[in-house]
């Protein structure tokens, strides 16, 4: 077993070699912790917009049952609809996990 020194140890991460030509292709990071939290607000903000996007679908779908019936599937009407109800219900149940994990940390003594 090979020890590492402070020289090969940055931060979190550990340098990897390969020994074999299946394993991965090692690419150094050059990502800040700044990056990584605009990422992962730029995920999160893509994700709500995808959700809001299904609600507007369904409900574009919804009126243009009413208005002309013969123009659209009742099929497709109920699918949208699911879909978003789904996305929906899903965004809700994470947004309460994290406000619990939130409340865990903060609790924490």
């Amino acid at each position: 077993m090979k020890l590492y020194g402070n020289d090969e140890v940055v931060g979190s991460r550990v340098k990897l070699l390969a020994a074999e030509k299946k394993h991965y292709q090692i690419k150094k990071s050059k990502e800040s912790d700044d990056a990584v939290t605009k990422s992962f607000g730029e995920l999160l903000g893509g994700a709500l917009s995808r959700v809001n996007s299904l609600q507007i679908k369904s409900d574009k779908m919804s009126e243009q049952m009413i208005v002309a019936p013969e123009k659209v599937s009742i099929h497709s009407v109920m699918i949208a609809a699911q879909k978003a109800e789904l996305a929906l219900s899903l965004t809700k149940s994470i947004t309460d996990r994290v406000i619990r994990a939130y409340q865990t940390i903060t609790n924490m003594r």
